[in-house]
C-alpha cells in the first residue's frame, strides 16, 4: 500500500494493520447467537421466526445507534465514539450471558451488541481514514472492511467452541472479552499517528441533518446497494450454521460434533481476499457495472447452494464456499465506492447513512429468512430452505437494481 504523498511520517501498516485487528476482536461475539442457535431455540422453545427476531435485533440495535454515533465523527474525534462503544459491547456480552433467559431478554442484549458494533464499525473506519490522505485513504479501506469477514469467521469458530466445551454462556462472555481487547488495540494503533482532517472546522449543520448526503445521487446509489449486499449477506451468516447442521443430519448419520462450527468458520473466512480483490479490480468509471456482474453471479450461486443439498453434503458445501466468495465480492468495492463520492465534509453523515440503510437490510433479511422457513415448515424441512434461499438471494437482486438505476443516471 503506498503511503500519502503529504505524509511520508504516517506509520500506515501499523495505523491499517492495528485498526483491523481491533475490529476483529470487537466482533469476537458476533456469532455467539447464530453458533448457540438450534440450543436455544431448544432451550427457550422458539421457532424460526422467534430466532430469526433475535438474530435481527443485532441489527437493529445497530441501525438505531449508527445514524448518532457515525455523524458525530464529523464533530470530533471517532476513537471518542469506538472507546464508548467498545465499553457497552462488553457490557451487553456480559449480560447476555447472566441475564438472557427468554426471546425478549436475549432481543434487548443483541440489540444492544448491535448498538456497540454501530459505534466501532464506521467509526473506526473514520478514525483511520481521517488519519491518512491521499490514495492510502481509499485504498486502505477494503483491508479495513475485510476485517469484518475475518471477525465474524473467528467468531463462528470461537462461539461454537466455547460453548461446546464452557457452555453457551461462555460465548457470549468471550465476545464481551473482544471488546475490552479492540479498546486497547485502538490505543496503540492511533497513538502518535496525526489527524489529517482539521477538526477545528466543525460542519455547521446538525450531526443529525442528513439532506445534503439524501442530495448526492451518486453516493445514494451505493448506500440503497449495500442495503440490499447485507440484506443477503447476514442473512447467510445468521442462517448459515443451522443450513449446514440441517445438510448434515439429512445427508449423514454420525454427530458433527464442532465440526458445523469449523466449516462455518472456513467458509466466511474464504470469503476475505475475494472483499480486497474484488474493490482493486474496479476504478470510478467500471464500478457500476463490476458490481452488477458481482449481484447476477452472487443470485445463480444462491441457488446452486441450496439445490446441491439433494445430492451430496460436500457438493452443498462446495456451493456455499463459492456462494460466500461472491457475496463478499462487492463489500470493499461499494465501501470504497462510498468513500470516493462522498463530499469532503459530509463523510461522517454519508457513512452514517450508508450503515444505517446497510444494517436495516441486515436486519430485514435474517427476519424474512426465518419467517419464510416458518411458512414452508420450519428449519427441518428441505422443502422450506428453497424458499429461504431465494429470500436470501433478493437482497444481491435489489442491490443490482440500485446500482442499474445510478448507471442510467449518471449517463
Amino acid at each position: 500500500m503506498a503511503e500519502a504523498s503529504d505524509n511520508q511520517s504516517v506509520p500506515i501498516v501499523r495505523l491499517v494493520g492495528g485498526m483491523a485487528l481491533a475490529q476483529m476482536c470487537s466482533l469476537l461475539g458476533s456469532a455467539a447467537f447464530a453458533s448457540t442457535l438450534v440450543r436455544l431455540a431448544g432451550l427457550w422453545h422458539m421457532d424460526s421466526s422467534r430466532s430469526g427476531l433475535i438474530s435481527s435485533a443485532y441489527f437493529i440495535g445497530y441501525a438505531i445507534g449508527v445514524p448518532l454515533l457515525v455523524a458525530l465523527t464529523d464533530h470530533l474525534d471517532a476513537r471518542l465514539v469506538y472507546l464508548a462503544s467498545c465499553l457497552v459491547g462488553a457490557l451487553a456480552g456480559a449480560g447476555f450471558a447472566l441475564f438472557a433467559h427468554g426471546v425478549w431478554s436475549a432481543f434487548f442484549f443483541q440489540a444492544l451488541a448491535g448498538f456497540a458494533t454501530g459505534g466501532t464499525y464506521m467509526p473506526g473506519l473514520r478514525m483511520m481514514t481521517s488519519r491518512l490522505a491521499g490514495e492510502a485513504r481509499i485504498r486502505a479501506v477494503p483491508y479495513f472492511t475485510t476485517a469484518w469477514s475475518v471477525g465474524t469467521s473467528i467468531s463462528f469458530l470461537v462461539s461454537g467452541w466455547v460453548a461446546a466445551h464452557f457452555g453457551w454462556q461462555s460465548a457470549y462472555l468471550a465476545g464481551g472479552l473482544g471488546c475490552i481487547a479492540a479498546a486497547a488495540v485502538v490505543m496503540a494503533a492511533v497513538a502518535g499517528v496525526p489527524m489529517q482532517a482539521d477538526l477545528s472546522v466543525v460542519p455547521r449543520r446538525h450531526p443529525l441533518d442528513f439532506r445534503p448526503v439524501l442530495r448526492n445521487r451518486r453516493a445514494l446509489a451505493f448506500v440503497l446497494a449495500y442495503g440490499g449486499h447485507c440484506w443477503e449477506l447476514f442473512a447467510f451468516r445468521a442462517w448459515l450454521p443451522t443450513y449446514l447442521l440441517f445438510t448434515w443430519h439429512r445427508l449423514r448419520t454420525a454427530e458433527p460434533g464442532v465440526a458445523v462450527s469449523r466449516w462455518a468458520m472456513l467458509i466466511v473466512l474464504i470469503g476475505v481476499p475475494a472483499s480486497i480483490l474484488g474493490a482493486e479490480s474496479v476504478n470510478a468509471r467500471t464500478r457500476n457495472r463490476t458490481i452488477r456482474y458481482f449481484e447476477f453471479v452472487s443470485v445463480v450461486l444462491c441457488l446452486a447452494s441450496v439445490l446441491l443439498a439433494n445430492v451430496s453434503f460436500w457438493l452443498a458445501l462446495v456451493a456455499l464456499f463459492v456462494y460466500n466468495i461472491a457475496i463478499m465480492a462487492d463489500s470493499g468495492a461499494l465501501t470504497a465506492g462510498t468513500v470516493a463520492v462522498a463530499r469532503a465534509d459530509e463523510q461522517g453523515a454519508t457513512l452514517a447513512i450508508y450503515s444505517l440503510v446497510g444494517f436495516i437490510g441486515a436486519a430485514i433479511g435474517p427476519l424474512i429468512v426465518g419467517h419464510v422457513l416458518d411458512l414452508g415448515g420450519g428449519f427441518h424441512s428441505a422443502h422450506a430452505w428453497y424458499f429461504g434461499f431465494a429470500a436470501m438471494g433478493a437482497g444481491s437482486a435489489l442491490a443490482s437494481v440500485a446500482m442499474s438505476r445510478a448507471a442510467r443516471s449518471e449517463e
